[in-house]
């Protein structure tokens, strides 16, 4: 999200400031005021000959969580959690990779605030000792992020930077490249071959300067066939920004198959911003490991090195004879010290942190007070909630956005016909809590920029009609799946999505994930009491406007990133083409800034 009223602050202030000079200085190894993690019960993981650390769908929340007492690490704690874990690995003689799978824009001020998005979390993430990283769809939507990730961030990784099926398109000349490596073949510190790939599932809402090949014709490429006959692996890496379970990464695994009909392959998708863990075959699984920054995955593989000398002795395509199955294990990490420093260094805490951890964490601290981000804009008189409480709760985030922030934000009261506000739920992305509201909380409810525009004088009972639509036509209907992640997917694995801070006594579990996948329910870390969730339509509207009868005429208004669906869906209620009108009401007002809007006017004052 980048509005004229935002940028203009954060402009000025990195105008005279350096990237990565950092003149500040701090002792605290956390950021401020962050709420205690309580005592965890844990148990050590379950290492294997090839073993995985896995994060995805960061969407720019390297501060952690700062109002949530499970998640409350940051990145320079991260930073330490892996350096330190590398160092775990080479006591034991086993290859670690860290691999993240895309989605680093779009979710929170520390990233979005800057123009261009990125411009001080994609640095740091460079600071992370990733092996592998693949692209995401949010780093595709607006031209100037891909330009800057094509050209500041992907080449910092030195072929490691995956999009096997995503090219930046010259706007000049129409020519295409890749983005970034079709794919990677490297050597672990011990040993293991590896040959990793990079999918971006079958995305359609990319900007102007990048394409996106459908994964199923991508395959067909020469590339492709050659990457796999040319090269010797031990396991393949199938990553990508795809869900585990998604056509697309079962199409390229299945033309792996042809090739390396037993070979390990490891999975390490995204998108869905879900824990889960699928098993494939008995060589094959995959992990997803959350959002935001909550979890990070943990996927070791036994019997890695058993399945090198069976290959070597047969060969990667006699099938007559079988390897033994391998052995998959998964782990879903609570993001806080807590967990890194029991898992990493044993509970000693003095061993943990490392000098650039450290200042990864006093910087973020920095450059949020120079960014401005934890500024308070108001004060939320209470919590509201994504998907712990029913849409209609007055705890709903949907409740306070149609009955309260879409009418005394955007409603323009110098209009001769009354309004009747729509907005996809897609476009609202995370938890208010009770307390001070921040411009970094304004990223993480709604970082998109859709401007409102409207049709003018629509009768009432086909404006009447219009949500209903929108919420009962779901073949039209895509927008869940490009803006929005919540859908039967996580109700079938009994996943859950928010956590809200619910008062406990000392000795109940913290509210949080409670996971089912393919290896049953005993994947996350730490143990967490189960908290309620529920769907939303995939629309939401403010309350239809009184009229006279039902031939009044009102003003239909929406965001521009649904204009094609609603044209069509009136369309069919009038059989007319209604003009759209691109500016309604205060043009400063979009999908996001109406919430700085609210905060200041409605909410105003500290806590």
């Amino acid at each position: 999200m980048h509005t004229t009223s935002l940028i203009t602050v954060a402009t000025l202030l990195l105008t005279s400031t350096i990237v990565n000079g950092y003149p500040f200085s701090l002792e605290k190894r956390e950021q401020p005021n962050v709420p205690a993690t309580p005592d965890l019960k844990l148990k050590p993981l379950e290492w294997g000959d090839v073993n995985f650390i896995h994060t995805t769908d960061t969407h720019g929340w390297l501060e952690g969580h700062l109002m949530e007492e499970s998640y409350n690490g940051d990145l320079g704690d991260f930073y330490s959690f892996v350096t330190r874990m590398k160092e775990k690995a080479k006591k034991k003689k086993k290859d670690l990779f860290i691999v993240d799978t895309g989605d680093t824009h779009d979710g929170n001020g520390f990233s979005d605030v800057t123009n261009p998005s990125g411009k001080i979390s994609q640095p740091m993430l460079q600071k992370i000792p990733y092996d592998i990283l693949a692209i995401g769809n949010h780093e595709l939507y607006v031209d100037e992020i891909t330009e800057s990730v094509y050209n500041d961030f992907m080449p910092s990784w030195k072929g490691r930077y995956l999009s096997s099926n995503v090219y930046f398109k010259d706007i000049n000349n129409n020519k295409t490249i890749p983005l970034g490596d079709k794919y990677a073949f490297f050597k672990g510190e011990f040993g293991t071959r590896v040959l990793a790939f990079g999918f971006l599932f079958d995305f359609t809402g990319n900007g102007d300067n990048s394409v996106v090949h459908t994964v199923e014709n991508e395959i067909l490429e020469p590339w492709f066939t050659e990457a796999l006959t040319s090269h010797t692996p031990d396991i393949i890496a199938l990553t990508g920004h795809t869900g585990i379970r998604f056509d697309e990464f079962n199409v390229a695994l299945k033309a792996i198959r042809k090739h390396f009909p037993y070979i390990p392959i490891a999975v390490l998708g995204g998108h869905l911003h879900v824990r889960d863990f699928a098993i494939y075959d008995g060589w094959a699984a995959g992990i997803a490991s959350g959002r935001y920054l909550e979890s990070i995955g943990f996927f070791s593989i036994k019997g890695v090195k058993k399945s090198t000398k069976f290959i070597a002795k047969h060969g990667y395509n006699d099938t007559n004879t079988l390897p033994s199955n391998l052995t998959f294990h998964r782990r879903y990490l609570d993001q806080n010290r807590k967990t890194y420093i029991y898992h990493s260094v044993e509970n000693k805490e003095k061993k943990f942190d490392t000098s650039i951890g450290k200042e990864m964490t006093q910087n973020i601290t920095y450059w949020r007070s120079e960014l401005g981000i934890s500024q308070a804009l108001g004060c939320s008189p209470q919590d509201y909630y994504l998907s712990s409480v029913e849409p209609t709760s007055n705890s709903s985030i949907y409740t306070l956005t149609a009955q309260e922030v879409l009418p005394k934000t955007v409603t323009d009261p110098n209009r001769p016909y009354p309004a009747h506000i729509i907005l996809n739920s897609g476009a609202l992305r995370y938890d208010i809590y009770k307390g001070n509201f921040t411009l970094d909380n304004v990223y993480q409810v709604s970082p998109f920029i859709d401007h409102f525009y409207y049709m003018a004088g629509v009768p009432y009972d086909a404006a009447s009609q219009v949500l209903d639509r929108l919420n009962g036509d779901t073949n039209k209907n895509n927008f869940r799946r490009k803006r929005s992640i919540r859908n039967d997917y996580e109700q079938q694995l009994g996943l859950t999505y928010n956590i809200p801070i619910l008062p406990r006594d000392a000795n109940s579990l913290t509210p949080g994930y409670t996971t089912t996948d393919d290896l049953g329910s005993n994947g996350d870390d730490t143990k967490h009491s189960k908290i309620p969730y529920f769907d939303a339509k995939a629309f939401v509207g403010t309350d239809l406007p009184k009229v006279a009868n039902a031939t009044s005429l009102i003003d239909l208004v929406f965001v521009d990133f649904v204009e094609s669906i609603v044209k069509s869906v009136v369309y069919d209620l009038t059989g007319k083409n209604y003009t759209v009108e691109t500016t309604y009401g205060n043009p400063n007002i979009t999908s996001s800034t109406m919430w700085v809007e609210f905060a200041k006017t409605h909410w105003a004052g500290n806590c």
